[in-house]
C-alpha cells in the first residue's frame, strides 16, 4: 500500500510540473488590469519608468508582466512598436 501511495505521489508531483504555474497564467482579467495600467501611463511601455509604473499599478512582478503583454500582443490587445516599446490598441488607448 505505501508503494502505492509513493507511486501516486509521484505522479502527481510530475502531472503539476506540467502545469503553468498561477502566478503566470494570464486570464481575461489580467488583460483588463495591463490595458488599464498602460492607459493610466500613457499607452505606451516604452522604457523601464513606465513599466515600473505598470508593475506598481498591477502589483506584478516582472515575470508575469512579462507574460501579460506576451498574450496582449498575441490576442492583438497591443502592438510592439518599431523603435521599441509596445503601445495598447483597446480601451482609452484605442
Amino acid at each position: 500500500m505505501k508503494k502505492i501511495a509513493a507511486f501516486a505521489a509521484a505522479g502527481a508531483l510530475t502531472l503539476s510540473a506540467c502545469l503553468p504555474a498561477p502566478e503566470l497564467s494570464v486570464d481575461d482579467i489580467d488583460l483588463g488590469r495591463y490595458a488599464s495600467a498602460m492607459a493610466e501611463v500613457g499607452c505606451i511601455d516604452f522604457d523601464g519608468i513606465t513599466h515600473a509604473q505598470i508593475r506598481d499599478l498591477t502589483g506584478w512582478k516582472d515575470t508575469k508582466l512579462d507574460k501579460v503583454e506576451e498574450e496582449a500582443i498575441a490576442q492583438l490587445q497591443a502592438i510592439e512598436q518599431p523603435g521599441g516599446g509596445i503601445r495598447s490598441t483597446v480601451g482609452a488607448c484605442a
